[in-house]
């Protein structure tokens, strides 16, 4: 009988030849991708070596003998350094923790210094929060319009990724939507190419428009007005140390969100660190002795259930759109459905993730601006402030736009590179540097040591979750 095997076995070697372990029927993508957007949760939030990320290049294939830093930007460029490489990945996920919390601190103070302080003090943060929105959303179109200005040098730095959709998408029969019909007349035809064209955010046109895409991003609008009108509320009523008591639940609920909604298995250090960091950041922000209003603890509270969900909504949305652009029968992988595709392997995800920007912007617009009316504070503003005409008051107000449109751009970067938790967490940090900042460093002993502790225990949550993602990807491959 072994012999029979043996001698199958060698017969069947003689007959055919060796097959290499590679699929060639795609061409390989242009740049290398650093996950597919539609992998689970447990996959999502952590770190992949390099080996996972780019399993069919060595790491010293295409260093051509240079040696040092040279050699990571050899292949790809930048791109390619930043989601090819180990040690480009991290420090692509510091840059965009360290921008996310940046970003927030600095929307923060220009809030701060909109509805609290300065001459130009404007105590109306429902009309506040819609023009924030409105200029997000301006800043979101030319922000598309850019990256395709400067495509050639993105493609050149490995990053085409990062180029928004020119064209709409191709509906099933072919062609594109807005060329199917033409119009006589000139007003109609041009409000037809601003809601059906070409450009804008999502590469629709301006006010493009989807009802099946509206209603999958509609959930997601609600929770982000949500959030950001009940945080402004809660801000602009309460001083910066109850502000954050009165938010500070929201890491124990991004862990019961993320353990319900996304089946997350939380390790002990993860659980330890957060909590532990949490309950420091608590004892830094108590202040006896400071007068609490009702509403500011009210908006606190309800907006921390809103900004704990707002991640992992965020990102499940993203993920939805990702599966309605993916062809049918098809599968999202490192190679491209089409060797034309100028964004060849990520032209679903670059389409989905603008999607995702720029329907949570309308439709929060859209939600907010019947609030805005109903509440009153247009007709206070028109009678008591003083200040519309002044330059410097628009100039704050555009500041806070960009640290808004910062924010809201970065946010969904940072939970598809790590996790809805991370995205929350890194708030903990942030707002201990912004209490001693904001208190100019005159705090009570207990305040100091709570943020000591709290910098501490962020550090050591950021060590839990880089070794649980590695121990996973290893478990990952292994068991390939």
């Amino acid at each position: 009988m072994e012999g029979r095997i043996s001698h199958s076995s060698k017969n069947s070697g003689e007959l055919q030849p060796g097959v290499p372990l590679i699929d060639i029927s795609r061409t390989p993508s242009p740049y290398p991708r650093s996950r597919s957007a539609v992998q689970s949760e447990d996959e999502d939030d952590e770190f992949e070596p390099v080996s996972s990320i780019r399993p069919l290049v060595a790491e010293d294939i295409g260093s051509g003998g240079s040696s040092g830093w040279k050699k990571y930007f050899r292949n790809g460029g930048l791109g390619g350094f930043f989601f090819g490489t180990w040690m480009g990945w991290q420090i692509y996920v510091g840059l965009l923790v360290f921008w996310v919390g940046g970003c927030g601190y600095g929307l923060l103070l220009m809030n701060r210094f909109i509805l609290w302080t300065g001459v130009y003090k404007f105590p109306y943060p429902l009309t506040a929060t819609y023009i924030q929105l409105i200029l997000t959303h301006i800043l979101l179109i030319g922000f598309a319009s850019l990256t395709r200005g400067i495509a050639r040098p993105l493609r050149a730095s490995g990053l085409s990724a990062a180029i928004a959709p020119s064209l709409p998408a191709a509906p099933p029969g072919g062609g594109f939507r807005g060329q199917s019909k033409g119009s006589r007349i000139p007003f109609l035809a041009f409000g037809r190419w601003l809601s059906n064209g070409t450009g804008g955010i999502a590469g629709g046109g301006i006010f493009e428009f989807d009802s099946e895409v509206a209603k999958q991003v509609l959930p997601l609008a609600v929770v982000y007005v949500g959030k950001v009108v009940l945080s402004n509320l809660s801000f602009a009523y309460a001083v910066l140390p109850m502000y954050q008591l009165a938010r500070i639940g929201v890491i124990p609920l991004s862990l019961i969100f993320s353990a319900w909604l996304q089946r997350e298995n939380h390790s002990a250090s993860s659980l330890s660190s957060s909590l532990v960091a949490t309950l420091n950041l608590l004892l830094a922000s108590i202040r006896p002795g400071v007068r609490v209003t009702w509403e500011s603890i009210v908006a606190g509270v309800f907006s921390s259930f809103f900004v704990a969900l707002y991640p992992i909504l965020l990102l499940r949305t993203y993920r939805t759109l990702v599966s309605g652009l993916v062809p049918q029968g098809d599968v999202l992988t490192g190679y491209p459905s089409s060797t034309n595709d100028e964004s060849a392997g990520n032209r679903e995800e670059t389409r989905a993730y603008w999607r995702t920007l720029h329907y949570t912007s309308s439709l929060s617009i859209l939600i907010l601006t019947p609030i805005v009316l109903v509440s009153g504070e247009v007709g206070n503003i028109l009678h008591n402030c003083y200040f519309l005409d002044v330059p410097f008051f628009w100039f704050l107000t555009w500041c806070g736009g960009i640290g808004s449109w910062a924010v809201f751009v970065s946010t969904l970067l940072l939970a598809k590179a790590t996790s809805p938790l991370t995205v929350t967490f890194v708030s903990i940090p942030r707002s201990a540097f912004q209490l001693v900042m904001l208190s100019h460093f005159k705090m009570p002993v207990h305040s100091w040591v709570g943020i000591g502790l709290c910098w501490l225990s962020s550090a050591w949550f950021l060590v839990a979750r880089r070794n649980e993602g590695r121990t996973l990807d290893r478990l990952r491959i292994e068991g390939r």
